[in-house]
Protein backbone atom coordinates (compact mmCIF):
# COMPACT_ATOMS: atom_id res chain seq x y z
CA UNK A 1 0.00 0.00 0.00
CA UNK A 2 2.84 2.61 0.91
CA UNK A 3 4.34 1.97 -2.37
CA UNK A 4 0.90 2.91 -4.35
CA UNK A 5 0.41 5.19 -2.31
CA UNK A 6 3.54 7.23 -2.99
CA UNK A 7 3.08 6.85 -6.69
CA UNK A 8 -0.26 7.62 -6.94
CA UNK A 9 0.67 11.12 -5.12
CA UNK A 10 3.26 11.68 -7.37
CA UNK A 11 1.38 11.01 -10.44
CA UNK A 12 -1.72 13.28 -9.16
CA UNK A 13 0.99 15.77 -8.05
CA UNK A 14 2.63 15.30 -11.78
CA UNK A 15 -1.19 15.64 -13.61
CA UNK A 16 -2.04 18.96 -11.25
CA UNK A 17 1.67 20.71 -12.18
CA UNK A 18 0.80 19.91 -16.00
CA UNK A 19 -0.21 23.65 -17.49
CA UNK A 20 -3.59 23.51 -18.40
CA UNK A 21 -3.63 20.11 -17.49
CA UNK A 22 -7.65 20.25 -16.88
CA UNK A 23 -7.86 22.77 -19.96
CA UNK A 24 -6.13 20.32 -21.98
CA UNK A 25 -8.55 17.34 -20.93
CA UNK A 26 -11.41 20.02 -22.45
CA UNK A 27 -9.80 20.65 -25.68
CA UNK A 28 -10.93 24.01 -26.58
CA UNK A 29 -11.10 24.79 -30.26
CA UNK A 30 -8.42 26.82 -31.60
CA UNK A 31 -8.20 29.97 -30.08
CA UNK A 32 -7.64 32.35 -32.97
CA UNK A 33 -6.29 36.39 -32.75
CA UNK A 34 -10.45 37.01 -33.06
CA UNK A 35 -10.58 35.12 -29.77
CA UNK A 36 -8.23 37.35 -27.90
CA UNK A 37 -9.42 39.49 -24.76
CA UNK A 38 -10.48 42.86 -26.29
CA UNK A 39 -9.68 44.49 -23.35
CA UNK A 40 -6.09 43.50 -23.05
CA UNK A 41 -5.78 44.89 -27.18
CA UNK A 42 -7.25 48.05 -26.38
CA UNK A 43 -5.10 48.42 -23.48
CA UNK A 44 -1.53 46.75 -25.15
CA UNK A 45 -0.27 49.79 -26.77
CA UNK A 46 0.07 51.61 -23.28
CA UNK A 47 3.44 52.66 -22.53
CA UNK A 48 5.10 52.14 -19.18
CA UNK A 49 7.59 53.46 -17.13
CA UNK A 50 9.15 50.31 -15.53
CA UNK A 51 9.69 46.75 -17.29
CA UNK A 52 8.31 43.48 -16.56
CA UNK A 53 5.28 41.49 -16.87
CA UNK A 54 1.76 43.30 -18.16
CA UNK A 55 -0.32 44.88 -15.50
CA UNK A 56 -3.77 45.88 -15.52
CA UNK A 57 -5.64 48.03 -12.72
CA UNK A 58 -9.05 47.35 -12.30
CA UNK A 59 -11.02 50.41 -10.35
CA UNK A 60 -14.30 50.94 -9.10
CA UNK A 61 -14.69 53.92 -6.70
CA UNK A 62 -12.45 54.00 -3.46
CA UNK A 63 -11.28 50.33 -4.30
CA UNK A 64 -8.63 49.05 -6.70
CA UNK A 65 -7.19 45.87 -7.68
CA UNK A 66 -3.67 45.64 -9.73
CA UNK A 67 -3.21 42.20 -11.55
CA UNK A 68 -0.35 40.84 -13.19
CA UNK A 69 -0.70 38.24 -15.38
CA UNK A 70 1.73 35.30 -15.49
CA UNK A 71 2.43 32.07 -17.65
CA UNK A 72 3.28 29.00 -17.07
CA UNK A 73 5.95 27.24 -17.26
CA UNK A 74 8.33 29.78 -17.14
CA UNK A 75 12.36 28.35 -17.50
CA UNK A 76 13.87 28.78 -13.74
CA UNK A 77 16.49 30.40 -15.13
CA UNK A 78 14.36 33.36 -16.54
CA UNK A 79 15.09 37.10 -15.65
CA UNK A 80 12.37 38.96 -15.15
CA UNK A 81 12.40 42.37 -13.75
CA UNK A 82 9.95 42.46 -10.32
CA UNK A 83 9.95 45.98 -10.33
CA UNK A 84 6.16 47.05 -11.38
CA UNK A 85 4.91 43.98 -8.90
CA UNK A 86 6.95 45.65 -5.63
CA UNK A 87 5.47 49.27 -6.75
CA UNK A 88 2.27 47.30 -6.90
CA UNK A 89 2.53 45.47 -3.44
CA UNK A 90 3.37 48.92 -2.00
CA UNK A 91 0.16 49.54 0.79
CA UNK A 92 -1.76 46.77 -0.68
CA UNK A 93 -4.28 45.23 1.71
CA UNK A 94 -4.03 41.42 0.25
CA UNK A 95 -2.08 39.55 -2.42
CA UNK A 96 -4.98 37.16 -4.32
CA UNK A 97 -3.08 34.46 -5.76
CA UNK A 98 -4.32 31.06 -7.72
CA UNK A 99 -5.75 28.05 -5.60
CA UNK A 100 -3.08 25.51 -5.01
CA UNK A 101 -3.98 21.92 -4.75
CA UNK A 102 -4.66 20.76 -1.29
CA UNK A 103 -3.75 16.59 -0.49
CA UNK A 104 -4.55 15.35 2.35
CA UNK A 105 -4.18 12.16 3.91
CA UNK A 106 -7.64 10.63 3.04
CA UNK A 107 -6.99 11.86 -0.57
CA UNK A 108 -3.95 10.24 -1.16
CA UNK A 109 -5.43 7.22 0.17
CA UNK A 110 -8.21 7.67 -2.51
CA UNK A 111 -5.58 8.17 -5.15
CA UNK A 112 -3.85 4.83 -4.13
CA UNK A 113 -7.00 3.06 -4.45
CA UNK A 114 -7.82 4.47 -7.85
CA UNK A 115 -4.76 3.93 -8.94
CA UNK A 116 -5.60 1.03 -11.08
CA UNK A 117 -7.83 3.07 -13.19
CA UNK A 118 -4.73 5.12 -14.57
CA UNK A 119 -3.35 1.36 -15.94
CA UNK A 120 -3.68 -0.39 -19.25
CA UNK A 121 -4.87 -4.13 -19.20
CA UNK A 122 -2.24 -6.30 -18.15
CA UNK A 123 -1.47 -7.68 -21.40
CA UNK A 124 -1.58 -3.79 -23.01
CA UNK A 125 0.97 -1.52 -23.26
CA UNK A 126 1.31 2.24 -24.70
CA UNK A 127 1.91 1.22 -28.32
CA UNK A 128 -0.62 -1.34 -28.21
CA UNK A 129 -3.08 1.24 -27.58
CA UNK A 130 -2.19 4.02 -29.90
CA UNK A 131 -1.79 4.42 -34.00
CA UNK A 132 1.70 4.52 -35.19
CA UNK A 133 1.37 8.22 -36.02
CA UNK A 134 0.48 8.60 -31.84
CA UNK A 135 3.07 6.71 -30.80
CA UNK A 136 5.52 8.47 -32.57
CA UNK A 137 5.44 11.43 -30.83
CA UNK A 138 6.38 9.33 -27.97
CA UNK A 139 9.87 7.94 -29.57
CA UNK A 140 10.19 11.61 -30.28
CA UNK A 141 10.64 12.14 -26.55
CA UNK A 142 13.29 10.16 -26.92
CA UNK A 143 15.66 9.91 -23.86
CA UNK A 144 13.03 12.62 -21.65
CA UNK A 145 10.84 9.56 -21.97
CA UNK A 146 13.42 7.38 -20.82
CA UNK A 147 13.95 9.14 -17.80
CA UNK A 148 11.00 9.24 -16.77
CA UNK A 149 10.20 7.87 -12.97
CA UNK A 150 6.75 6.53 -13.74
CA UNK A 151 6.18 3.43 -15.80
CA UNK A 152 4.66 5.67 -18.53
CA UNK A 153 4.22 2.25 -21.10
CA UNK A 154 1.73 1.07 -18.89
CA UNK A 155 -0.61 4.18 -18.03
CA UNK A 156 -3.48 4.96 -20.22
CA UNK A 157 -2.70 7.28 -22.89
CA UNK A 158 -3.93 10.89 -21.30
CA UNK A 159 -1.94 9.85 -17.52
CA UNK A 160 0.91 9.01 -19.80
CA UNK A 161 1.29 12.14 -21.76
CA UNK A 162 0.95 14.06 -18.59
CA UNK A 163 3.43 11.76 -16.90
CA UNK A 164 5.81 12.66 -19.96
CA UNK A 165 5.31 16.41 -20.12
CA UNK A 166 5.92 16.86 -16.04
CA UNK A 167 9.57 14.92 -17.22
CA UNK A 168 9.88 16.78 -19.78
CA UNK A 169 9.27 19.94 -17.71
CA UNK A 170 11.87 18.82 -15.22
CA UNK A 171 14.70 18.19 -18.12
CA UNK A 172 14.13 21.53 -19.66
CA UNK A 173 14.53 23.14 -16.00
CA UNK A 174 10.89 24.62 -16.37
CA UNK A 175 9.36 25.89 -13.25
CA UNK A 176 5.41 25.79 -12.88
CA UNK A 177 5.78 27.24 -9.34
CA UNK A 178 7.11 30.69 -10.66
CA UNK A 179 6.64 33.59 -10.82
CA UNK A 180 3.50 32.95 -8.15
CA UNK A 181 6.12 31.84 -5.80
CA UNK A 182 8.50 34.88 -6.06
CA UNK A 183 5.80 37.16 -5.67
CA UNK A 184 4.48 35.36 -2.40
CA UNK A 185 8.30 36.21 -1.21
CA UNK A 186 8.25 39.97 -2.34
CA UNK A 187 4.45 40.55 -0.46
CA UNK A 188 6.04 38.58 2.57
CA UNK A 189 8.49 41.04 2.73
CA UNK A 190 6.06 43.84 2.15
CA UNK A 191 3.76 42.64 4.93
CA UNK A 192 1.23 42.10 2.92
CA UNK A 193 -1.25 39.27 3.66
CA UNK A 194 -1.69 36.66 0.65
CA UNK A 195 -5.05 34.82 0.01
CA UNK A 196 -6.02 32.15 -2.50
CA UNK A 197 -8.85 33.12 -4.81
CA UNK A 198 -11.12 29.62 -4.50
CA UNK A 199 -9.76 25.95 -4.39
CA UNK A 200 -8.06 23.25 -6.02
CA UNK A 201 -9.72 19.48 -5.79
CA UNK A 202 -7.71 17.09 -6.29
CA UNK A 203 -10.40 14.28 -6.30
CA UNK A 204 -12.31 16.09 -8.99
CA UNK A 205 -9.17 15.63 -11.59
CA UNK A 206 -8.64 12.11 -10.54
CA UNK A 207 -12.65 11.42 -11.24
CA UNK A 208 -12.37 13.59 -14.45
CA UNK A 209 -9.44 11.02 -15.54
CA UNK A 210 -10.89 7.80 -14.60
CA UNK A 211 -13.71 7.96 -16.06
CA UNK A 212 -12.38 8.43 -19.74
CA UNK A 213 -13.47 6.21 -22.76
CA UNK A 214 -10.70 5.28 -24.74
CA UNK A 215 -11.74 7.24 -27.54
CA UNK A 216 -11.07 10.44 -25.47
CA UNK A 217 -7.97 8.90 -23.24
CA UNK A 218 -6.41 9.07 -27.25
CA UNK A 219 -7.78 12.58 -28.01
CA UNK A 220 -6.58 13.93 -24.80
CA UNK A 221 -3.22 12.16 -25.30
CA UNK A 222 -2.87 14.05 -28.30
CA UNK A 223 -4.13 17.46 -26.95
CA UNK A 224 -1.33 17.03 -24.47
CA UNK A 225 1.75 15.60 -26.64
CA UNK A 226 0.38 19.02 -28.92
CA UNK A 227 1.46 21.25 -25.50
CA UNK A 228 4.75 19.10 -25.02
CA UNK A 229 5.48 20.01 -28.64
CA UNK A 230 4.59 23.66 -28.01
CA UNK A 231 6.54 23.47 -24.75
CA UNK A 232 9.80 22.23 -26.63
CA UNK A 233 9.53 24.57 -29.43
CA UNK A 234 7.74 27.94 -28.16
CA UNK A 235 7.58 27.85 -24.32
CA UNK A 236 11.18 29.63 -23.96
CA UNK A 237 9.42 32.47 -26.81
CA UNK A 238 6.37 33.09 -24.59
CA UNK A 239 7.73 33.14 -21.15
CA UNK A 240 9.99 36.22 -22.51
CA UNK A 241 7.22 37.55 -24.34
CA UNK A 242 5.49 37.54 -20.91
CA UNK A 243 8.48 39.28 -18.69
CA UNK A 244 9.21 41.81 -21.42
CA UNK A 245 5.35 42.08 -21.07
CA UNK A 246 5.06 42.60 -25.22
CA UNK A 247 1.39 40.68 -25.42
CA UNK A 248 1.85 40.52 -28.73
CA UNK A 249 4.84 38.28 -28.95
CA UNK A 250 3.32 36.19 -26.20
CA UNK A 251 -0.13 36.49 -28.43
CA UNK A 252 2.07 34.68 -31.14
CA UNK A 253 4.07 32.25 -29.79
CA UNK A 254 1.62 30.67 -26.41
CA UNK A 255 -0.08 27.47 -26.45
CA UNK A 256 -3.32 28.10 -28.19
CA UNK A 257 -4.68 24.54 -27.80
CA UNK A 258 -5.80 22.12 -30.67
CA UNK A 259 -8.90 20.77 -32.42
CA UNK A 260 -9.25 18.00 -30.80
CA UNK A 261 -12.38 17.13 -29.23
CA UNK A 262 -11.54 15.71 -25.80
CA UNK A 263 -13.48 16.18 -23.69
CA UNK A 264 -15.95 19.09 -23.96
CA UNK A 265 -18.96 17.85 -22.29
CA UNK A 266 -17.84 16.82 -19.36
CA UNK A 267 -19.82 18.36 -16.38
CA UNK A 268 -16.91 18.21 -14.00
CA UNK A 269 -14.74 19.66 -16.42
CA UNK A 270 -16.40 22.57 -17.29
CA UNK A 271 -17.40 23.26 -13.84
CA UNK A 272 -14.00 23.26 -12.87
CA UNK A 273 -12.75 25.33 -15.96
CA UNK A 274 -15.84 28.10 -15.24
CA UNK A 275 -14.84 28.32 -11.58
CA UNK A 276 -11.26 29.16 -12.35
CA UNK A 277 -12.36 32.16 -13.95
CA UNK A 278 -15.03 32.63 -11.68
CA UNK A 279 -13.49 32.02 -8.73
CA UNK A 280 -11.05 34.85 -9.72
CA UNK A 281 -13.99 37.56 -10.54
CA UNK A 282 -15.80 37.03 -7.14
CA UNK A 283 -12.56 37.41 -5.18
CA UNK A 284 -11.94 40.56 -6.96
CA UNK A 285 -15.46 42.17 -6.81
CA UNK A 286 -15.09 41.08 -3.02
CA UNK A 287 -11.58 43.24 -3.07
CA UNK A 288 -13.97 46.23 -4.64
CA UNK A 289 -16.22 45.97 -1.71
CA UNK A 290 -14.25 47.76 0.42
CA UNK A 291 -11.85 50.92 0.07
CA UNK A 292 -7.91 50.41 -0.88
CA UNK A 293 -5.37 48.78 -2.98
CA UNK A 294 -5.43 44.68 -3.48
CA UNK A 295 -2.85 43.21 -5.56
CA UNK A 296 -3.84 39.76 -7.64
CA UNK A 297 -1.56 37.53 -9.89
CA UNK A 298 -3.90 35.23 -12.46
CA UNK A 299 -2.44 33.33 -15.30
CA UNK A 300 -3.41 34.95 -18.42
CA UNK A 301 -5.16 32.05 -20.08
CA UNK A 302 -7.89 33.35 -17.76
CA UNK A 303 -7.13 37.21 -18.58
CA UNK A 304 -6.66 37.18 -22.87
CA UNK A 305 -9.25 35.60 -23.48
CA UNK A 306 -12.89 36.66 -25.58
CA UNK A 307 -14.95 37.32 -22.62
CA UNK A 308 -12.41 36.42 -19.71
CA UNK A 309 -11.87 38.32 -16.69
CA UNK A 310 -10.95 41.54 -17.67
CA UNK A 311 -13.78 41.66 -20.44
CA UNK A 312 -16.21 40.42 -17.50
CA UNK A 313 -15.28 43.08 -15.71
CA UNK A 314 -15.59 45.80 -17.51
CA UNK A 315 -18.95 44.55 -19.03
CA UNK A 316 -20.08 44.60 -15.36
CA UNK A 317 -18.63 48.07 -14.44
CA UNK A 318 -15.09 48.26 -13.86
CA UNK A 319 -12.89 50.46 -15.20
CA UNK A 320 -9.46 48.80 -16.54
CA UNK A 321 -6.79 50.88 -16.74
CA UNK A 322 -2.88 50.07 -16.99
CA UNK A 323 -1.55 51.33 -14.18
CA UNK A 324 2.08 53.07 -14.33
Amino acid sequence: MKRFCSVAMAMAICLLNSPGYAQSLSSAPVIRPADDSATVTELAPVEVVLPGPAMWSVVKGDSRVVIMGFVTPIPEALDWKPGRIIHALKGAKALLIPPEPKVNFDQILGLALNYHAFLLPPNKTLRDVLSAEDYAGVEEMGSIAGSSPFPFERLKPSASAAVLLGTQMQTLHLSTGEPVSTVKQLAKRARVPVREMGSLKVKTLVRIGKDMTDAQQVACFRVIMAEARWEAQEGTAAAEGWAQGDITGLRKHRFRGTDVNCLSDNLDLAALNEGQISGAERAIWDALATPGKTVALINLELLDARNGLLDRLKAAGAEITVPE
